[in-house]
């Protein structure tokens, strides 16, 4: 008498392989995909704070004049965000600029003289520096991805203060305050 089975041993390996190479491929593309995913969250949310900060300090800028900038750089024509730069704009206003330490990075403020305090890029900074080169501020930003998923995340820009043009360059308005 022949005892049938099911299943031999051999066939039943090849089942129980072809079900782990299927599983193995399903977990790995689970996982890649997520980091995938945090990658490009990283890139929008790095992307969107140097833009901003490059932003309102355009926009500052653009409200002054070259010799109402005081920019004390660290060393050389660089600053770091530890010595003043302050942006007097019309009226007696000013902007005061400094990068902060946090816990979980670095910190861009932005201090107004009417006490108003705003802070940038909290998340993911880890350097910023402005350097002064040839009438412009040349701003980079390194931003780092505290979970190591994302490659490094440099963001630079330039900014031109303000060039006196026309009547400009030979009188003032009556409103301007030094």
């Amino acid at each position: 008498m022949i005892v049938k089975r099911a299943f031999t041993f051999t066939e039943m390996l090849v089942a129980v392989g072809i079900v782990v190479v299927i599983a193995g491929g399903v977990i790995i593309a689970m996982t890649r995909g997520a980091s995938n995913v945090h990658r490009g969250s990283f890139n929008a949310v790095a992307a969107n704070q140097a833009a901003w900060i490059v932003s309102f300090m355009r926009n500052d800028i653009v409200r002054s004049d070259v010799g109402r900038i005081v920019l004390v750089p660290e060393s050389g024509n660089t600053w770091k965000g530890t010595t003043e730069f302050k942006v007097l704009i019309h009226g007696g206003q000013f902007v005061n600029y400094s990068v902060e330490n946090v816990g979980n990075g670095k910190v861009f403020v932005r201090t107004s003289s009417d006490g108003r305090k705003q802070r940038f890029a909290a998340e993911y900074l880890t350097d910023f520096a402005v350097e002064y080169v040839s009438g412009s501020m040349v701003i980079n930003m390194l931003f780092k991805d505290p979970a190591s998923h994302a490659v490094d995340f440099a963001w630079s820009a330039r900014i031109y203060p303000p060039a006196l043009v026309g009547p400009d360059r030979f009188w003032k308005p009556l409103n301007a305050t030094p």
